[in-house]
């Protein structure tokens, strides 16, 4: 037994490190490791436990809406239905695959998440070395920005907003985890925040940073009484801030798009700033939505009803447009399933925020925060690396911290001889009356 689990650990930190590998070698390197802890948790331990199979799937219950859609949809889209059941499949999966490895097992898993942070700081590092290497030091140009990303997820294999969701989880797991919180402290964990930081400003995704100030707004208020753990992260904060907005085009770049927009013209062409088209795809979702908000238009055909509506802003506005997705996933699934879609995702979050109340999990309820505000801005579960991050960490910190009952022949022995001692005592009752 002892060798099918001494490498649990490497296994665990394997996993923490697959986030940041090319698509298919993560899903062919967690499909190997989870198999095996499946089986060996299963077939190999005899301990028989408790498994809440209905918190599971609630955790993968708005994955179920797109299976019983397809019989409903237009076989003319269908096989965008079809092609959401294959992409999303993990937000099922995920749930009942962390439910059946034993406790232990989770524990284990649980444990290593610092490598996820070695991951996403080795990484950025990586992405960030190659750019200087290419484009030396000296960078300018009104879109220099746009290079730097463009550049950044073609070395990386990650978007820039999914890594700055990557970078918000890992200023959690630095600030809460308790692993290493007797070493960091103060000053030293500032220093460590502080590329972190950085990486972040770099690339300035709006709502992970909305996300990290979020965060950070939580770590001060349950260190209000000490605040020599909160002012020194707040500190270097405000030093990466200004570091970037000085000394980083792109940063100051991504920032002065707020100010353009403030000043656009009614014939300008809202491609040119993000914050213009953020505006316009916004406008899009609602217009969509204000028709359809009882019972969705399905997800199969959503993206037809979105480019209609494109076309008609592009002949108002006398530009051309390119048709987007809702860049938001509460919109998108109140437009794909209505008002159920809606309903279940809000009280898929909901559970999750009361579990992690409950159990004062802190940093389970940091990873939630990250996705309620990225959410507002991008289809999280459009992408791999979206729906793979959302459905194994949230399942990972729902059932981790579980207390689950043993059903052991012991324990299976005890109940029966109480059942028998009842059984007892109500027959001497029915002798005396």
């Amino acid at each position: 037994m002892n060798s099918l689990i001494k490498y649990d650990k490497y296994l665990a930190r394997l996993v923490m490190i697959s986030f940041f590998l090319p698509n298919r070698v993560q899903i062919f390197l967690l499909m190997g490791i989870f198999l095996f802890w499946l089986i060996r948790d299963n077939f190999v331990y005899k301990n028989q436990f408790f498994r809440p199979y209905g918190g599971a799937l609630v955790l993968g219950s708005v994955y179920l809406l797109y299976a019983i859609y397809v019989p409903f949809t237009d076989p003319a889209f269908r096989s965008g239905v079809l092609f959401d059941l294959e992409q999303k499949a993990t937000l099922f999966a995920a749930p009942f695959i962390v439910l059946l490895m034993q406790p232990q097992t989770r524990k284990i898993i649980s444990g290593e998440l610092l490598f996820f942070v070695y991951g996403c700081f080795l990484s950025c590092l990586v992405g960030n070395l190659l750019y200087l290497h290419e484009y030396g030091w000296h960078i300018t140009g009104p879109e220099a920005h746009i290079q730097y990303r463009l550049y950044f997820e073609k070395i990386t294999g990650l978007h820039p907003t999914y890594m700055g969701i990557y970078l918000c989880f890992s200023t959690a797991i630095l600030l809460i985890s308790p692993q290493h919180r007797q070493q960091l402290k103060g000053w030293k964990l500032g220093a460590v925040l502080f590329p972190l930081f950085m990486f972040l400003m770099a690339l300035m995704p709006k709502a992970p940073v909305i996300a990290l100030f979020v965060i950070l707004g939580y770590y001060g208020w349950i260190n209000r009484e000490h605040k020599y753990r909160f002012v020194p992260i707040m500190a270097v904060l405000l030093v990466s801030v200004s570091v970037a907005c000085i000394s980083i085009p792109f940063s100051s770049q991504r920032i002065g798009e707020f100010s353009t927009a403030l000043e656009a013209k009614p014939n300008d062409n809202p491609m040119d700033n993000s914050i213009q088209m953020r505006q316009v795809i916004w406008s899009v979702d609602l217009d969509v939505l204000k028709e359809h908000w009882l019972g969705g238009v399905g997800p199969g055909e959503l993206d037809r009803f979105l480019t209609a509506q494109y076309e008609v802003y592009a002949r108002r506005l006398n530009v051309p447009l390119v048709a987007y997705d809702t860049h938001n996933e509460y919109l998108n699934q109140w437009l794909a399933f209505g008002v159920v879609g809606i309903g279940l995702l809000l009280l898929t979050l909901g559970i999750q925020y009361a579990n992690a109340i409950r159990r004062h999990d802190h940093l389970y309820m940091l990873l939630l925060m990250v996705f309620t505000v990225t959410f507002f801005t991008e289809n999280v579960w459009s992408q791999q690396k979206g729906i793979v991050f959302y459905s194994f960490f949230t399942s990972l910190f729902f059932f981790v911290g579980m207390k689950l009952r043993p059903k052991s022949a012991e324990t299976e022995a005890v109940t029966l001889k109480t059942a028998r001692r009842k059984e007892k005592v109500i027959q001497g009752m029915e002798l005396k009356s």
